[in-house]
């Protein structure tokens, strides 16, 4: 009885959850040039519709995000641009929104997916991790034509969160075509697959939360990171959440649930680590090119193997909310 009861709680939650119909509000709309930060709204802007950081013969593309403003008005704001994961905007995301603009900070969280009539991405191939960022630095250009708003954060959950961990580099920064950097950043669960040479430089304040249990993006990877790189100049953190899975802070997943077919990135040799050229494609360590969502699909295939459980953990949700608020209040509203 008690199994049945689950299951039906699980149905409506799905269906409750899911759109039928992927709709796109900026589709025939003229994108954005500038930004006003006296109401809320969804906003159109121009992004480039990249699958990594070489942009010839790329095309631009109208996305959209919702802009959250906190209820105390100030003259002068900082702000977080929030980047979904493979599973697009979720309810879930809501309390990181209510969390930050109760600080005192706007809040834009972009919609990578819809004018791309992407609903979800179970392939985690579709698009890139890569293309969530230049969305992400579109939306920072278009926050930075306002005066009214200062230092600007980054927060990314999974595929989202390789946007964060990339912007802590410089010369990752400096392939993008905008002068704009963010403040600092910060990757929940995220894919930490990418290394670069030892002396790189870093930049942009980062902070990597994972799940310790984690089996979809294994944390090791995420530790690779932070031992190369957190000599570089103290600005990178890592917290590992014990007892913690992928999907940790989504109510949705209360229950934990396992999926036979999804991959678990636990590879971690020369083909399945990834870098940036100096021509800003993507390319694993043996010196393949990987910009396409089929060749993407292809090391994602050999670099992983099957079977994945999420679930919700409430106490690593109260961990990460904490983490987050207190790391962007000392990265971007002290001075």
């Amino acid at each position: 009885m008690l199994n049945r009861t689950i299951f039906w709680i699980f149905v409506v939650m799905l269906m409750t959850s899911c759109s039928r119909k992927i709709s796109d509000p900026c589709e025939n709309t003229n994108p954005q040039t500038t930004i006003d930060v006296n109401s809320e709204a969804i906003v159109c802007f121009e992004s480039i519709d990249s699958y990594d950081l070489n942009y010839t013969n790329k095309k631009n593309i109208t996305i959209n995000g919702e802009l959250f403003l906190p209820k105390v008005k100030r003259e002068v704001y900082d702000a977080v641009i929030m980047t979904h994961g493979s599973g697009g905007k979720r309810r879930y995301h809501k309390k990181y929104v209510d969390l930050l603009t109760d600080s005192g900070l706007i809040v834009f969280q972009i919609d990578h997916y819809s004018a791309r009539k992407i609903k979800y991405d179970k392939t985690f191939s579709k698009v890139s991790g890569i293309t969530f960022m230049n969305d992400a630095y579109a939306a920072l250009s278009l926050l930075k034509t306002n005066a009214r708003i200062k230092n600007i954060g980054y927060l990314g959950w999974s595929q989202g969160g390789v946007g964060p961990i990339l912007s802590h580099f410089k010369f990752v920064n400096d392939l993008i075509p905008t002068d704009h950097r963010f403040q600092s950043a910060v990757a929940i669960y995220p894919y930490c697959g990418f290394t670069f040479p030892g002396p790189s430089e870093t930049e942009t304040p980062l902070l990597m939360i994972t799940g310790a249990d984690d089996d979809l993006t294994p944390e090791a990877a995420c530790r690779n990171l932070y031992s190369k790189f957190f000599r570089n100049d103290g600005k990178i953190e890592f917290l590992s959440i014990e007892n913690a899975r992928h999907g940790f802070d989504n109510p949705f997943l209360y229950f934990g649930f396992t999926f036979e077919k999804l991959p678990n990135l636990m590879v971690m040799n020369l083909d399945c680590t990834l870098t940036i050229t100096d021509d800003g494609e993507i390319q694993n360590m043996n010196g393949t090119i990987i910009n396409t969502p089929e060749l993407s699909e292809f090391f994602l295939n050999k670099c992983s193997v099957k079977g994945v459980t999420v679930k919700y953990n409430s106490k690593a949700t109260k961990i990460t909310l904490d983490k987050v608020q207190k790391f962007f209040i000392k990265t971007l509203t002290e001075e």
